[in-house]
């Protein structure tokens, strides 16, 4: 079994589209056979919406389309002589509509799973021999690299065996998989003549939830329509719940679209807005899940504020690819209203973790090379194993081994899931800083991006990762927090370091100690102390000890003290201990300096110095007299060349 962990390198062509025109228009244009999709090709059409799909339905051949989700097929299909095949489809229903003279040349548009289930069995029942008589055309071709992991079912076994071919995508990826290099593939990208650049924003922030719903109130009075395409079916819930709760709209105002198995469970949360389907009109606030991402087309007379959602701590899954799933979502929009323009915006609203974890890809190839080894080596035995019991064994333990991601149910490797792996590592990179993400969405060449940082200081997304954290793990955190924070106050003017810092202690006011501690040592110390709150209590009284030396002897204490007792010194006055004492705590106090006097209860490690006899000594020559009532120094001298040598 060959790993393959380099993308392969296809022939490159390139064709020019201008505005207005279809790929049809294109197709003709070049003369491709049937005025369709040109065989053995991987289409980049770049810009969504210029009629992929349309262009293979039009031309005067059979067709199977592969669509990787049920409301595009509905969308594509309703109403026309082409057949969709999804859960509800029968395979009664697919064998009358191919034995049916009516319908030619056949156009079946269907799920992957459809395909597998339904049609090919039908194929066989009618004895057709679609390799050869059907064109099969795989659309929005990223979701079989994406979506692999979840859903195996994506990826159709016998593509490589049809005589004519293609994928196609505004967002097609990269792939690992030398059966297009052996079937002859080329790479074809259709450029636009126009500038296809979309106007955007950008909005990075530490506090998730209340960005977005400053957004939104915003938004509310003044939009025709808002839609939000976000990955996380309770994430929806919420921002309903909390729209509704706060009176912001009612219940005819927002519709939910998503998969079946979502739509009971948000009616069973009273969310009966929902739908599995597009249902137009939109309502005033419409919320999308992945499947309605790619390749269904919203077709409506009004220009609607979008926003996309990636909120990583709530959900990893939640991360929008810039270079696919951004693409996608504005060109779901396909009326082009008040000039040439198809929404009224569109805001991108994230946030990013620079100690997210992200493997190398050198780190995937040793991860997945080792899982084979380890197959290998328990497959092995059971093959040349010929005791049955210890081949149940065996298999039992071959069920479980996580190599098996990487097979079909054959036990077949399948390139696409380990383009997934890699394209799993590839987008979670994007979010580990905020540069990370701009330049990414930059690199994609569709947006003109307006950026709104305001993740350099510290927000409510700051305590989420924190609740199951042990103790350790929290100073941790914080520790790192402290030092971003830092990183911040020295590269962006007016940063409010003190500001942030106060925002972090209130919001983690039991984890104080850590706090002061590194604002007072720094976190190389407390890192040597492995966290251990004992160790960094030792580093702590041995810090306030020596700052309690440098503020004991700074110039301004000395001259305050030389003052404070310039007429007892060298006279024949006394100074009664406890008056003494009593004039050094004022000071020290009015200077920030903490100390410890016998008896006060205060622990040494939280003071600076401790206040005893010896303490007068530091500062004047003099002498005690305890027979006076009460015991008293006179001062002789103060000792002035402390002055000269601070």
């Amino acid at each position: 079994m060959e790993l393959i962990f380099n993308i392969i390198n296809l022939e490159r062509e390139e064709l020019t589209i201008s505005k207005g025109e279809t790929l049809l228009d294109l197709y003709k244009r070049e003369g491709y056979p049937d005025n369709g999709t040109p065989t053995n090709r991987i289409i980049e059409k770049v810009e969504p919406g210029i009629g992929a799909t349309y262009a293979e339905l039009e031309c005067k051949r059979n067709s199977v389309i592969t669509e990787p989700a049920v409301p595009v097929i509905i969308g594509k299909t309703e109403g026309t002589d082409y057949l969709g095949i999804y859960e509800k489809t029968t395979k009664q229903m697919i064998e009358s509509y191919l034995l049916n003279d009516k319908y030619a040349p056949k156009k079946l548009v269907t799920t992957p799973e459809g395909y597998k289930a339904k049609l090919i069995p039908t194929f066989e029942k009618l004895k057709i021999d679609w390799h050869k008589d059907y064109f099969c055309l795989y659309d929005e071709c990223e979701k079989l690299v994406q979506d692999t992991g979840y859903r195996p079912g994506i990826r159709i076994d016998d593509f490589f065996d049809y005589e004519r071919k293609a994928y196609v995508s505004a967002t097609p990826l990269g792939t690992r998989n030398r059966k297009f290099l052996e079937g002859g593939f080329k790479w074809l990208r259709i450029v636009p003549d126009y500038d296809y650049k979309k106007e955007a924003t950008l909005i990075v922030t530490r506090s998730f939830n209340r960005t977005l719903f400053e957004k939104l109130r915003r938004l509310l009075p003044t939009s025709k329509c808002i839609c939000i395409f976000y990955k996380s079916t309770d994430g929806i819930a919420a921002i309903i719940q909390k729209l509704l709760a706060e009176g912001l709209i009612k219940d005819e105002d927002y519709k939910i679209f998503c998969s079946d198995k979502s739509v009971k469970k948000l009616k069973g949360m009273e969310l009966h807005y929902t739908h599995d389907r597009l249902e137009l009109p939109l309502a005033k606030i419409n919320l999308f899940t992945a499947r309605f991402f790619s390749a269904v087309d919203i077709k409506i007379n009004k220009l609607v504020d979008i926003l996309v959602l990636s909120n990583y701590k709530q959900a990893m899954h939640t991360m929008i690819d810039p270079f696919t799933e951004a693409v996608q979502i504005q060109g779901r929009f396909r009326n082009k209203l008040d000039g040439d323009r198809r929404y009224n915006s569109l805001t991108f609203i994230t946030n990013t973790d620079d100690k997210l974890e992200v493997k190398s890809d050198k780190e995937v190839e040793k991860e997945i090379t080792t899982k084979l080894e380890s197959y290998v080596t328990i497959k092995d035995k059971y093959d040349n194993s010929v005791d049955e019991i210890t081949r149940k064994v065996l298999q039992k333990e071959l069920t479980k081994l996580s190599f098996n991601e990487f097979l079909n149910d054959e036990g077949e490797l399948t390139e696409e899931s380990i383009d997934h792996a890699f394209n799993e590592e590839r987008v979670k990179g994007y979010y580990q800083s905020p540069q990370a993400l701009v330049n990414a969405y930059n690199e994609t060449g569709h947006f003109r991006l307006q950026v709104i940082d305001n993740s350099q200081g510290v927000g409510e997304d700051d305590y989420l990762p924190l609740k199951k954290l042990s103790t350790k793990d929290v100073w941790k955190y914080l520790a790192s927090q402290l030092e971003r924070l830092e990183r911040n106050k020295l590269r962006i003017p007016n940063f409010d370091f003190d500001a942030e810092v106060r925002l972090l202690e209130t919001m983690h006011s039991e984890h104080y100690f850590i706090i002061d501690a590194y604002l007072k040592i720094g976190k190389a110390p407390i890192e040597t102390a492995n966290y251990s709150k004992s160790k960094i209590e030792k580093e702590l009284k041995a810090y306030n000890l020596q700052q309690g030396e440098k503020l004991r002897f700074s110039p301004k204490i000395l001259a305050e003290i030389e003052e404070d007792f310039r007429e007892e010194v060298g006279s024949q006055s006394y100074v009664a201990k406890s008056d003494f004492m009593e004039r050094l705590r004022r000071i020290f106090e009015a200077n920030g300096i903490t100390f410890k006097v016998r008896g006060d209860g205060k622990k040494e490690s939280d003071t600076m110095c401790k206040i005893t006899e010896a303490t007068v000594g530091d500062y004047f020559d003099f002498t005690l007299h305890n027979s006076h009532n009460p015991p008293s120094y006179k001062l002789l001298r103060f000792k002035s060349e402390l002055v000269r040598n601070s």
